[in-house]
C-alpha cells in the first residue's frame, strides 16, 4: 500500500512547532510531523515516538553500551521494522526486559522531542498522515506535557548560558593559560573535555558517549560559563554574547568563630552521622574545647564503649532539622559532581 503523500500544514508557518504539534493533538491526527530538526510521530494526538538528528536514539544507545551489536541491531530492523515491531522483538528475543524497554523508549523520546519543538529556525514543516515509526507501540505521552518539559529544559538552558551557538559549533577546550584556576569541572564534564577535539559537535559527543543529547547541551553550557571552553567569539546576527562569568572573589580573611550556633565543620571521613536532637535549640558545643574558645581544649580522650552525649558531640547546630538533612544533601552532591 502506497504511503500517503506528506500534506503542508496551511496554518504551521505561522506558528512555533509546539503549536503545530497543539493543533494537530487537539484534531486527535495519527502520523508525523516532520521539521527541520526531526520528526514527532502521533497516534490519536499523543506522542509515541520522536527522531532528531541532535539526540541519540534507542539504536545509539544499546548499541554503544554493548547490549546488542550493530549488525544484530541492523538484522532487527530489516526484519522487524516494516512491520513496526522491532520494541516486541527486543522483549521477544530477551535483549531487553519491558521495563528497559519503556524507560529507554520515553527517555529518547523527551531527549528528541525538545530539539524538535526548540526549532527555531523558520523552515518547512510538514505533516505525514497515518505515518508509523519502525519501532512499534510503547508509550504514548500527553502533547501538552511533552510542550511544557521542552519549555522547562529551554528556560534553564537559558539561564546556564544564553548563548545557543554553543548548542551545534564543535566543542574546543580553551587552553590551559586561559583557563580560570578557580573553576572547576565534575566527572561528567571532565570526560566531555577529555573528548573534545575542535571537531566533535555536542550531538558528537553524546553519541559517543551514549549521553542524552540535551544533557551534553546542559553541560557544554557549564563549562563554557566556567571559561573551560573556547566559545565562538561572534555571535548571530542580532545577538549579543553573553557577559564574561565573574571572577572569584579574593580571599577574605577568616572571622573568629561565633561562640554561640558554630559553623558546621565537616569531618574528613565525609558528612557528620546525624544526632537525634543535635540540630535542636541549645544543642551547641560548650566548654573549653568548644569552636570560639579561647582557652586550649585538654587531648582527646581514649576511645571509650560509652556513647558520647548527642549535644556535645555533634558539631551541627541548626534550629531545624529539616535544614541539617538538606544541608548534608547539598555537600554530598557537590562532593561528588
Amino acid at each position: 500500500m502506497t504511503a500517503a503523500p506528506a500534506a503542508v500544514l496551511p496554518s504551521v508557518p505561522p506558528q512555533t512547532p509546539g503549536e503545530a504539534l497543539g493543533l494537530l493533538a487537539a484534531r486527535r491526527a495519527t502520523g508525523a510531523l516532520h521539521g527541520p530538526l526531526g520528526s514527532l510521530y502521533l497516534v490519536d494526538g499523543r506522542v509515541a515516538h520522536a527522531d532528531s538528528p541532535r539526540a541519540p536514539g534507542l539504536a545509539d544507545l544499546l548499541t554503544g553500551c554493548g547490549r546488542i551489536t550493530p549488525e544484530d541491531w541492523a538484522e532487527l530492523l530489516r526484519v522487524h521494522g516494516p512491520h513496526t515491531r522491532v520494541a516486541e522483538a527486543l522483549v521477544e528475543r530477551r535483549l531487553l526486559t519491558r521495563g528497559e524497554l519503556e524507560l529507554g523508549h520515553l527517555s529518547t523520546l523527551f531527549d528528541a522531542a525538545f530539539f524538535v519543538l526548540a526549532d527555531r529556525t523558520g523552515g518547512l514543516w510538514r505533516f505525514e498522515p497515518e505515518a508509523r515509526h519502525w519501532l512499534g507501540p510503547v508509550r504514548a505521552v500527553d502533547a501538552e506535557r511533552l510542550r511544557r518539559e521542552a519549555g522547562r529544559r529551554g528556560r534553564l538552558l537559558e539561564r546556564i548560558w544564553p548563548w545557543p551557538q554553543l548548542d551545534t559549533a564543535p566543542v574546543r577546550p580553551a587552553a590551559p593559560s586561559a583557563q580560570p584556576s578557580h573553576r572547576t569541572a565534575g566527572r561528567r564534564r571532565h570526560e566531555l573535555l577529555d573528548h573534545a577535539d575542535g571537531r566533535r559537535t555536542p550531538a558528537d559527543l553524546a553519541r559517543l558517549l551514549g549521553r542524552s543529547g540535551f544533557g551534553v547541551t546542559a553541560d557544554i553550557r557549564r563549562l563554557a560559563a566556567a571559561g573551560l571552553l573556547d566559545a565562538p567569539r561572534h555571535a548571530a546576527p542580532g545577538t549579543a554574547p553573553p557577559a564574561e562569568p565573574p571572577a572569584a572573589p579574593p580571599a577574605a580573611e577568616p572571622e573568629a568563630p561565633a561562640p554561640v550556633r558554630p559553623a558546621p565543620v565537616r569531618p574528613a571521613g565525609g558528612l557528620h552521622r546525624r544526632v537525634p536532637g543535635a540540630t535542636l535549640p541549645g544543642a551547641t558545643r560548650t566548654g573549653p574545647g568548644a569552636p570560639g574558645s579561647t582557652a586550649p581544649g585538654p587531648a582527646a580522650p581514649a576511645r571509650s564503649d560509652r556513647p558520647p552525649a548527642a549535644a556535645a558531640a555533634h558539631p551541627l547546630a541548626v534550629p531545624d532539622p529539616d535544614i541539617a538533612l538538606l544541608t548534608r544533601v547539598r555537600t554530598l552532591l557537590e562532593a561528588r559532581l
